[in-house]
């Protein structure tokens, strides 16, 4: 016997799920960068705390990678709480972004598409506005 089982996923979660999982890989992939050696900060290793990119690293991971992961996986399992993660993972990596600009005390193309992503992960994880019926129009 043969069960089909059809999920209906409308395009703003799956742009949601494609989005968020596109800044974790980003957010893994330069986490691992920093803790290999392979990604160097330059003159601004010497700023980060305890001048350790490998800290940097696993704080990437965690502040940036973890929340958009866990973004990804409930807008692709159509979970109610995926509005609520899609804000505070928004949230972490513009809070991420700012860290960067205090501590660094350098700008990089890197951190205003940062900031538009989130935005745009934050915009399309917003429960959708739906005006309430009988309401004047």
């Amino acid at each position: 016997m043969t069960s089909h089982y059809l999920l209906h996923v409308d395009a703003r979660r799956s742009v949601l799920c494609l989005l968020s999982g596109l800044v974790a890989t980003w957010a893994f992939a330069g986490a691992l960068g920093l803790i290999t050696g392979v990604l160097s900060l330059g003159a601004a290793e010497g700023r980060l705390p305890w001048q350790s990119p490998i800290l940097a690293g696993v704080m990437l991971a965690l502040v940036v990678g973890l929340p958009m992961t866990v973004v990804t996986l409930t807008a692709a399992h159509g979970d109610s709480r995926s509005a609520s993660t899609a804000m505070v993972a928004a949230g972490a990596l513009i809070v991420w972004v700012l860290l960067q600009l205090v501590m660094l005390r350098e700008l990089s193309w890197l951190q205003p598409v940062c900031v538009m992503l989130a935005i745009a992960v934050a915009a399309l994880g917003a429960p959708a506005f739906e005006p309430r019926a009988g309401a004047a129009r």
